[in-house]
């Protein structure tokens, strides 16, 4: 599994690139604002061949050149049904924003306990609401990472006061699905850097505080 980020856009939002080096697969979790060209440029330069895009949410700064990149290699674009309405009118959330960005309509739509394969990887949707509606995280079993999105980050947990956030939803989505997962499990974020489960589990002063009043 190789998996490369790319940070882009106006608050510094990460794509990933994960590859199956056996297969030259890659699937792309995310497309932030100003990243297209990049992404196809590490696909090209490492010869890979892209086979689907999978987006963790509808805001803009995940979506910001995703019609633009899926014309380019001519792949399908996953998102959750409640998230699919933003995909398709940026503007309706983010009117300054996201006239900068161009809305679709999605390809597929995901389900919580699908699996998208990308050569012998295999990515586990998990519907983790709470940020907005239809926020997935992607699990990878075999290699032991997570795709978060803006769930989960570094010491911090997603923002739940733009529309179709909420509190303890978020709350329940991090307690009750992603710290069930293994503890050494590497957490990618769509914002910041790095961490795993055990360090979130013991550390988040979020989730720490939230536990201790409920």
């Amino acid at each position: 599994m190789l998996i490369h980020h790319i940070e882009s856009g106006p608050v510094e939002t990460i794509g990933y690139l994960v590859a199956d080096e056996a297969s030259r697969e890659v699937l792309i979790i995310d497309v932030p604002m100003q990243s297209r060209e990049r992404m196809k440029r590490w696909i090209s330069d490492h010869a890979f061949t892209a086979v689907g895009i999978i987006l963790t949410h509808g805001h803009f700064d995940h979506v910001g050149d995703v019609a633009a990149l899926a014309r380019d290699l001519s792949v399908p674009v996953h998102i959750h049904p409640l998230d699919a309405p933003m995909l398709e009118q940026p503007a309706s959330l983010f009117p300054d924003l996201a006239r900068l960005v161009e809305g679709m309509r999605a390809d597929a739509l995901l389900e919580a306990g699908e699996v998208l394969e990308c050569g012998r990887l295999r990515l586990r949707i998990i519907h983790a609401p709470g940020h907005t509606p239809g926020h997935v995280v992607l699990y990878e079993m075999r290699e032991g990472v997570l795709f978060s999105g803006d769930v989960l980050f570094h010491s911090s947990v997603g923002r739940t006061d733009l529309p179709g956030g909420d509190y303890e939803t978020l709350m329940q989505s991090i307690t009750k699905k992603l710290f069930t997962l293994p503890e050494d499990t590497v957490v990618y974020p769509g914002h910041g850097e790095s961490t795993t489960i055990g360090f979130e589990r013991a550390h988040n002063p979020y989730v720490l505080e939230y536990l201790d009043h409920y």
